[in-house]
Formats: C-alpha cells, structure tokens, sequence
C-alpha cells in the first residue's frame, strides 16, 4: 500500500511538473508572438489642399497585427471603411467638401476618367460622410507607402493585411488619396489610355511617370507625432510643410534637427 502510494504521488509530481513546464513554455512563446512594437500612422489628403483626415500619430500594438489593424487603432473603427478581408481601405469617414475643377493635375489625366457616359461601368460616387475611392473620377482611391516606399527589401508589395511584424519598429504607414493612381503624389502609377472596352477603362501597358519630385517626409511625421504641442509654431510650420505636395527636401529637412525632433 504504501508503495502504491508512493508510486501514486511520484506520478503525480511528474504530471504537475509537466504541466508547470508545458504552462511556462507557452507563456514565454506568447511573449514572443505579442511583442509591442510602435508605428506611426497618418492619412492625408494633400491632393485637395486640405488638412490631414488624421495628423501624425503614433501607434503601439503587438506585431501579430496588421497595417490595417494600426490605421484603425490609429483612426477609430467608426472612421474606416475597409474589405472584408483587411487587405485594402475603401474610406475614410470625412465630411469636408471638394470643387474638382480645383484639382490642379485635372489636365494631365483622359477625359475619360470623368466620362460615365463613355465608361458606363467605371461609377463616380459621391459621399457627403467619407472620402471614398472613385469620388471625383473613376480612378481616385487610398494609397500608403511604409516608409516612403510601397514595397519591402525583397520588393513584396505591402497591402493593408500586412503584419506589423514585417515592419521595423518606428515604421510611418502615411495614408494619401490620389486622383491619379500616384502620379499626383510624386509617384509612378498606371493610368488608363484613354479608351474604353464594354464600358471599362483600357490600362496603358507601361506606368506614368510621377508628376513632380517627391520630398520623402517619413522623418518629419515622426517629429510631429512625438512633438508635444500641437499648436506652437514649429509644429504649425511642419504641419504646413506636410501639407505642401511639391515641396523640396531641403525644406522638409529642415523642419527638424539632427536627432528628429522639430526645431
């Protein structure tokens, strides 16, 4: 009886040890999978000569989110408007108003980007309550860069879906919306040739090029983000310069000392 007894706790240590293990096992594997790391989020709409949606902020989530999941943290959930799936965002929730005839690169892109008529199965939306893909003309919509770039070293194109823990630490995900496929951001992109196919949008076979220099400004949204006081002039005058489609490096750089913090 008593060697039964012993055989019985015995057995009932190496199961409590075990299970003590396999607990702290799992709990160090957690605090790997969920580190933090810290991004920083903005959404622009420089194209229309209008203030940010959201002005630069930082973000601090564990990495098994995505670049979708920190825009929202960063934003709200009831100011995104997003697929199913995460991969890509439709809207932003703004009600500001816009006169397109204002839109100053109008006339470097096809009529026929603005031809429903033509292009019966290309829509035009309006929506007084968010900025949306396809406001304005058929090809407007949201684009991001991850640190003034649209795709990583090994030159994998980011989507919204993209984990954070694909990103270095401190990483500036910049929401824009362009009416140009990028072009009017400084980048190249793939515009329509101007004809049409059963209502559609015929895509030219090779990319237009951007319509000015870019100023890369990952630097200055994060000076802006850390910058305590929204309303002094150092931060007024870097919000400016954000704002400046076409504005030089040079003076982006020098919104901001040598360690990234606005002068």
């Amino acid at each position: 009886m008593i060697k039964t007894l012993k055989n019985k706790l015995f057995a009932t240590l190496c199961v409590t040890a075990l299970t003590l293990g396999a607990v702290t096992a799992t709990s160090t594997f957690n605090s790997v999978q969920a580190a933090d790391k810290t991004v920083y989020v903005d959404v622009e709409k420089n194209v229309m000569g209008q203030a940010p949606i959201l002005q630069p902020k930082a973000v601090i989530l564990d990495d098994s989110k995505t670049i979708y999941d920190a825009t929202k943290n960063a934003v709200s959930s009831d100011n995104i408007d997003g697929n199913t799936s995460g991969s890509y965002i439709k809207a932003f929730k703004d009600t500001a108003s816009f006169n397109y005839a204002k839109y100053k690169y109008a006339k470097q892109l096809p009529a026929i980007v603005t031809d429903t008529t033509t292009a019966y199965n290309q829509k035009i939306v309006s929506d007084p309550n968010w900025l949306r893909e396809k406001e304005y003309n058929g090809i407007s919509g949201w684009m991001f860069t991850v640190n003034n770039t649209d795709h990583d070293s090994s030159y994998n194109y980011y989507t919204a879906a993209t984990p954070i823990s694909s990103l270095p630490n401190g990483a500036v995900i910049r929401w824009e919306f362009s009416m140009a496929c990028g072009c009017d951001l400084g980048n190249a992109g793939w515009m329509p040739d101007g004809t049409v196919t059963n209502g559609y949008y015929n895509w030219n076979t090779s990319s237009t090029g951007p319509f000015f220099t870019r100023a890369d400004k990952t630097t200055l949204i994060k000076a802006m983000a850390n910058h305590s006081d929204k309303t002094d002039s150092s931060y007024t005058n870097a919000l400016n310069d954000l704002k400046n489609l076409t504005i030089q490096q040079a003076a982006v750089d020098d919104d901001y000392d040598a360690s990234g913090v606005l002068k």
